[in-house]
């Protein structure tokens, strides 16, 4: 098996934590910053506690701490979209609470089931997990369902949006959240092996997301100054 390497996560991971830093130390409005700067740290944190698994694969509460911490990207996703959202957030708003609820279910699974996880295999960039079956079932349905709810309800805001600053912010989410879904879906398909590699090939990927993410930060500080 080929020796894994913590070099990309650690970099990925720093730099998310110095664009999270940067979201939240500046100007613009804090409704939207902070949900970004959340999702920013989550993505980082993600990094840091793969290369925890990676150092030590038999520690398997690192890897319950891998998923505990991706757990709340989809509910996080879906507030940022509901307060960019205009009459769609009279959904999107009810929605992101629903997915948040069943985020914090999954929380005290995750915590309280030490068999959880039972296994986890560390090779090149990339950790696979093995969780077990009805976990494995039941997160995977909460978890692509809210991407999609995000990329869908992103797509529907936009619609329903007169604003043209939250149009492209709304943008910058959607394309954030496709960028890193499809090719991650491919890489899926394409490298057989036993386990779970989709975590950790979506959170290596999700660094487009937080590339279109400080776009619109960067949006965000401008729309400030010239308000000022």
């Amino acid at each position: 098996m080929p020796a894994y390497s913590p070099v990309l996560g650690l970099v990925t991971g720093v730099l998310e934590v110095l664009a999270g830093i940067y979201t939240l130390s500046g100007s613009g409005r804090r409704t939207v910053l902070r949900p970004v700067g959340g999702i920013l740290f989550l993505l980082a944190g993600y990094q840091f506690a793969e290369v925890a698994v990676c150092a030590r694969p038999s520690a398997l509460i690192l890897s319950r701490l891998a998923y505990l911490i991706i757990t709340w990207l989809p509910p996080l996703g879906l507030w940022l979209a509901a307060v960019l959202a205009a009459r769609g957030s009279k959904v999107l708003r009810p929605l992101s609470l629903c997915y948040l609820v069943v985020a914090c279910g999954l929380a005290i699974w995750i915590l309280a089931v030490p068999g959880l996880i039972t296994r986890s295999v560390c090779e090149l960039v990339l950790a696979r997990y093995f969780p077990s079956a009805p976990f494995d079932l039941i997160y995977a349905v909460f978890y692509q369902t809210g991407l999609l709810a995000v990329v869908f309800g992103s797509g529907l805001a936009m619609a329903s949006s007169d604003d043209p600053v939250a149009r492209k912010h709304l943008a910058n989410l959607q394309m954030g959240v496709l960028g890193f879904m499809f090719p991650a879906m491919a890489v899926r398909l394409i490298v057989a092996g036993r386990g779970d590699m989709l975590p950790s090939v979506m959170c290596h990927f999700a660094a487009i997301l937080a590339a279109s993410l400080v776009g619109l930060v960067v949006r965000e500080r401008r729309l400030a100054a010239s308000a000022q």
